[in-house]
């Protein structure tokens, strides 16, 4: 697959022979069928290399739920082991887990240890949902195929392409849909608008009903961030507008699409940076890139966590947003 040919059809090819992006694992035990209400936790946790800081901080701020993207399951930049498994026994939680990338090598050039002789174990790239409560009719929604991380091109060769995986719990006895996403961030507006549109359609055929609650990487950086905008393009734009990176809404139409299915994001989120910045990375601009929806919810005491662990070390280039939901 890494020596090509990279065209579409070949990228399709695999990608319907390959089992595990079509499937949907699942493992753990809950601790409650129900509950009356429900914190949540929004993360990108970086591959989940720290399982015991990112279960310290959940832990720690009461998390019932969390959804998560950019989870490793044997990757050697993350120890080559099941994450996941690991961080839902210590949070106590039952797990579901999906696929949205199969590495084709150990992954970022900037993350791979220098000189290491080690392969992956399998090579998944993925994102998760964990719950205290039991999850039942787990969904996968694929949004693109295109083969856009194949080729060499991007330095990260995949085979896959983002998605959303996301389960029922039942708060008060009732069921709610809750969605972990993750939306390409070599894209534009109008191209993430156009993966939530296939999301929300997909969700109304799904459970029209269900009040339903939606959190991830949204990646929003209010840009073209596709090759050919380079970075003094990107500072023009910004100086021009500093605000845009947090009140995003003017720049990025899949907002629109969350109105017009009645979501909302207002009582969800704080108008703050999610995205940190890499130690020993350039100064720039930092975004709210991570956001939490909710429909027929009542939401309440949203917040942002900093990614890091007790020592002070960065464990994610995301910090964690968490809220509070019950019934309206």
């Amino acid at each position: 697959m890494r020596t090509g040919p990279f065209d579409l059809a070949t990228h399709q090819r695999y990608f319907a022979s390959l089992p595990a992006l079509q499937e949907i694992e699942l493992g753990g035990e809950p601790a409650a069928e129900t509950a009356e209400r429900v914190r949540v936790a929004v993360w990108n946790v970086e591959r989940l290399r720290a399982v015991e800081a990112v279960a310290d901080i959940l832990l720690g701020e009461g998390a019932d739920v969390a959804l998560l993207s950019e989870v490793d399951k044997g990757m050697v930049r993350s120890g080559n082991c099941d994450c996941l498994a690991d961080l839902a026994a210590r949070l106590g939680h039952h797990r579901a887990y999906a696929v949205e990338f199969i590495e084709l090598g150990l992954g970022d050039p900037s993350e791979v240890p220098r000189g290491t002789a080690a392969d992956n174990a399998l090579g998944f790239h993925g994102n998760a949902v964990t719950s205290a409560l039991r999850l039942d009719r787990p969904f996968l929604i694929r949004f693109d195929a295109d083969g856009g991380w194949f080729g060499p091109e991007r330095g990260q060769q995949r085979v896959g392409g983002r998605m959303a995986i996301g389960a029922q719990i039942r708060i008060g006895g009732k069921p709610v849909t809750l969605v972990s996403v993750h939306l390409e961030s070599n894209s534009d507006p109008a191209g993430r608008a156009v993966q939530v549109v296939r999301l929300l359609d997909t969700l109304n055929r799904y459970d029209p009903v269900a009040p339903t609650l939606i959190g991830g990487d949204f990646n929003t950086s209010t840009i073209d961030r596709r090759r050919g905008r380079d970075e003094d393009f990107r500072r023009a734009e910004f100086a021009a507008e500093p605000s845009r990176l947090i009140d995003v809404e003017a720049h990025e139409p899949l907002f629109a699409a969350m109105a017009r299915h009645a979501f909302d994001w207002h009582a969800c989120n704080l108008r703050a940076p999610t995205e940190r910045r890499q130690p020993g990375q350039p100064e720039r601009p930092l975004g709210k890139i991570d956001w939490i929806f909710s429909r027929g919810l009542k939401a309440s005491h949203p917040s942002i966590i900093a990614a890091l662990d007790g020592s002070g070390a960065q464990i994610s280039d995301h910090d964690c947003l968490l809220v509070t939901i019950a019934h309206e």
